[in-house]
């Protein structure tokens, strides 16, 4: 729906879209694919595909940790890689960049 040439987004879909989110995120930590430790996030990099999907994994989990560990919607985020440790990306000044594509 566009109103005033702004995309308007329908409360019950994006009430849809952070329950998938959450499901998600939930099932890839009970696989331990995934790791979210304070304020860094440990991830197997095969599941960031390429630079777009990577953005959006980064976005998602944010909204996550603010969802359900209580951050701020100001608060950093980083993503590393889970076997090496290696940087893999960030979620500061509430953008979102990958090191890695």
């Amino acid at each position: 729906m566009i109103y005033a040439k702004k995309k308007v987004q329908n409360t019950a879909h994006l009430a849809a879209q952070t329950a998938k989110i959450i499901a998600n995120v939930k099932e890839l930590e009970e696989k331990n694919l995934l790791k979210i430790e304070g304020n860094e996030v440990s991830v197997y990099p095969e599941i960031l595909k390429d630079k777009a999907t990577a953005l959006n994994w980064i976005k998602c989990l944010h909204l996550y940790c603010m969802i359900k560990k209580r951050f701020k919607e100001s608060d950093s985020l980083y993503f590393k890689d889970y076997t090496t440790g290696a940087p893999i990306g960030a979620f500061k000044n509430k953008r979102a960049s990958v090191l890695i594509f």
